[in-house]
């Protein structure tokens, strides 16, 4: 096979960039966290008795505990793996093109790879896009 870096290159490209199109369908489902029932009045009554007599009368101080909010990670391994996956497809593309492989299957590796990388700012290029599309068709019906 003459082209085997090229033709690496773009089909792990593609593989990354429909794993970044996909990436929410890819993700498990997580579960509704279980909601504590509302304490009663008596309930909220006791806890600020509790905390006024450890305060003001035993002079205690009672640690602050942080609420307990799961924090989101930055990257998750669906977002790494399509990432990763795109900077092969980059190092595929540029090996191919410095081979003299055809300028096509090494541009087209490095494009889907960048792509596949800058999914999000894809995405908001395409809005961009199509919002000028429909201002230019509205535009051009009056």
């Amino acid at each position: 096979m003459k082209h085997k870096f090229g033709t690496f290159g773009i089909l792990v490209g593609l593989i990354a960039l429909c794993i970044a199109i996909f990436q929410n369908d890819l993700r498990p489902e997580e579960s509704a966290p279980i909601q504590q029932p509302e304490p009663t009045l008596k309930e909220l009554a006791v806890e600020a008795s509790k905390k006024l007599i450890n305060d003001k009368i035993l002079k205690e101080e009672t640690p602050s505990v942080a609420p307990d909010i799961p924090s989101e990670e930055k990257h998750d391994a669906i977002q790494l793996t399509y990432m990763a996956l795109g900077f092969l497809a980059i190092v595929l593309g540029a090996i191919s093109w410095i081979r003299k492989d055809h300028i096509r299957l090494s541009g087209g590796a490095i494009s889907l790879g960048i792509m596949a990388v800058a999914w999000q700012y894809v995405l908001i290029g395409i809005t961009v896009a199509v919002i000028i599309l429909i201002i230019a068709n509205i535009g051009a019906s009056l």
